[in-house]
């Protein structure tokens, strides 16, 4: 499992993480404060320039994928960054925050809490257990489509698919549905929806409402897909290549540059 399940939605260990390193650098800051002025204000600032140059670099690698709607930027709830491009940012602007020559100790104090809030989401990153993405094929399994004809999971090969598992009442979900309807309309990937545990209705009417519409919006009314690839919530997003072969998985909301890293990675150039 690479998320915890909070409720019925999930977060990846990833952004647990992250998580973790600003939550051991805003508790220094406001602790250090007390003896120096000045970090508890620091350490906020230094997360969101941190936050923001992390993003930035990590754009700068699928600048396509931001192009088009530049203020997902600051969607920082959507998987997309760099590490060192942050670790840089901060540290780039804790030496111009204190760069006068009577601020040298809380320069160290600060430099001291970029560093171990560094090592801690690299120990982080380490300790908290992965499942090994292996190549999997597609499973064999069986499912309705709206207008009620049988869709045959294993049978989908040829060219690259992105497997989405979702709900109508999960919130990250609906935020992604538009991103991946503009996919569904690309000839370079498939795009498969597997809803759970709803009702025909219910699906039907929300896709009205959303004015959305997908070439294979399929119901698992007994949740099959979520307990087969072991989703401990909902969305969840498996990656398959032209061979029909697991590269990848995602638990938690998507991102545009997520698609589009790996619609360029396996489509046919």
């Amino acid at each position: 499992m690479d998320a915890l399940a909070i409720g019925p939605f999930v977060l990846s260990y990833e952004r647990l993480a992250l998580l973790g390193a600003a939550a051991l650098l805003l508790l220094g800051g406001e602790l250090a404060n007390r003896r120096h002025a000045g970090l508890a204000n620091w350490s906020w600032w230094t997360l969101l320039v941190a936050a923001l140059s992390s993003r930035l670099v990590f754009a700068a690698t699928t600048p396509e994928a931001y192009l088009s709607a530049p203020w997902t930027l600051v969607y920082f709830w959507q998987p997309g960054a760099s590490l060192w491009g942050g670790l840089a940012g901060a540290l780039l602007f804790t030496l111009w925050y204190w760069r006068r020559p009577n601020q040298r100790t809380p320069l160290t104090w600060a430099v001291s809490l970029l560093v171990a809030s560094g090592l801690l989401l690299l120990m982080l990153q380490q300790a908290l257990p992965r499942t090994p993405v292996t190549a999997d094929p597609l499973p064999e399994l069986t499912f309705q489509q709206l207008d009620g004809t049988e869709f045959h999971l294993a049978a989908q090969q040829g060219q690259p698919i992105i497997v989405n598992l979702w709900a109508t009442w999960c919130p990250p979900c609906r935020r992604e549905m538009p991103v991946l309807a503009e996919y569904d309309q690309d000839p370079r990937v498939q795009v498969i929806l597997i809803n759970q545990g709803e009702s025909l209705l219910g699906v039907q009417r929300y896709l009205d409402q959303a004015q959305l519409e997908f070439q294979f919006l399929l119901l698992d009314p007994r949740q099959e897909a979520m307990a087969f690839y072991g989703a401990p919530g909902l969305p969840a997003t498996l990656f398959y290549n032209a061979e029909g072969e697991l590269v990848d998985r995602h638990f938690g909301e998507l991102s545009r540059a997520q698609l589009e890293r790996f619609t360029r990675e396996f489509s046919a150039p």
